[in-house]
Formats: C-alpha cells, structure tokens, sequence
C-alpha cells in the first residue's frame, strides 16, 4: 500500500535584529517568528489542493515551524502534533559567529562532520527516520514542517543532491525537482511503499 508524507519546509522568518550577535543561538534560533511575508506564505499552503483534508499535522517545537504548521492546522480543524525528533539540528554553539564558514556545505559533504557537542547530519537522519517509520504506521496521509537542513539531509539520502554555486540541485529518478534557493516555505511529496520511498516531488 502505497502512503504519502509532505515534508514543508517552514515560512521563512523575521531575522532582522540589531544585537542577534549577542543572543544565545539556541533561544534565538528556537523562538525566532515569521516574517510578515512569511506569514502571507504559510496562510497561502491552505490553498494547495493536496494538502487539504488531512488530520496528521507535525511540527517542531521552534516557533517558526509551528507558526507555519497554524495555518493547515486551523483549515484542516485538526491539532499540531509536536514531536523531539523532528526538531532543529542541535549545532553544538552559544552563538552563531562560533560556526565555522563552510559548516553548511561541509556537514552535507561529511554527513559525521559536528561541532563541540552539537549534532551531525548522520544524527539528526537517525533520529528523522524513526519518526518517519511511526507516522507510516497511519494509512492517513501526513503533513510533518519541518527545518531546513533536516529536509536536505532526507532529500540528499534519497536523490542525487549537489551544491551549484548558491543553488541546490536535486534529482529524483531522473526528474530535477531543485535547482534554486530552495523556498521557504517549500513543500515535498514523499510517497512510501513496503516502508521504502518511491516518488520525490517538489509540490511548491
């Protein structure tokens, strides 16, 4: 039997402080809110036809991530399910210039790559994928939004995954479904059989 997960990418967020150098990352990073326009974004998911009619929400605990999953949470009258796997990469940092330059690319070269005490991509697949064997366990379909990076870290598991200069491009079976800025928010058709994907689409 084949099931279906969307995978939303959260709306993107409202970063412009003054002194965010000074903040601690993980409360900054964990409550950050959407932009206005992001919120414009998160509100318009409410009118793709796929995700309509579906009890199943997901969310992370940070604020931008639930603040996109409202949306079809309040036109699919049904509640957000938080769950502690899905949430942000721990990155092992108290603020955000202790990050090294290339810590994005290279976590995506080196999948064991961390920083101090903080979480590899490896880490955060470990815990993505046995979230994602309990919410197969529903013959519903599931909306789970999710983070950024944890979102790549699935889709580069499954496809062929590269960086092009400032773009991300993604092929699944030979159909380009990224080459750009992936968006924010972005939202990806996974459809499972037996348990093992077998579609990747770019549905927004």
């Amino acid at each position: 039997m084949e099931k279906i997960v969307y995978l939303i990418r959260h709306s993107g967020p409202f970063v412009e402080y003054d002194n965010q150098e000074n903040m601690s990352w993980y409360e900054y990073n964990k409550n950050m809110i959407l932009s206005v326009q992001g919120e414009e974004k998160a509100q318009k998911l409410c009118e793709i036809e796929e995700l309509k009619n579906i009890k199943n929400i997901y969310s992370s605990n940070s604020f931008r991530a639930i603040a996109t999953a409202k949306y079809l949470s309040e036109s699919n009258k049904t509640k957000i399910k938080l769950d502690d796997r899905i949430n942000e990469r721990e990155f092992g940092i108290k603020f955000l210039n202790e990050l090294p330059s290339d810590f994005t690319v290279h976590s995506f070269k080196d999948k064991n790559f961390k920083v101090n005490n903080g979480e590899s991509l490896n880490d955060i697949d470990l815990r993505f994928d046995s979230f994602i064997e309990d919410i197969l366990q529903n013959n519903e379909k599931s909306i789970v939004v999710i983070h950024g990076i944890m979102l790549l870290s699935f889709l580069q598991n499954h496809c062929d995954f590269k960086f092009v200069n400032e773009k991300i491009y993604i092929k699944y079976n030979k159909k380009v479904i990224v080459y750009e800025k992936p968006k924010s928010p972005g939202v990806y058709k996974i459809i499972f059989k037996d348990n093992k994907v077998i579609d990747i689409d770019c549905i927004n």
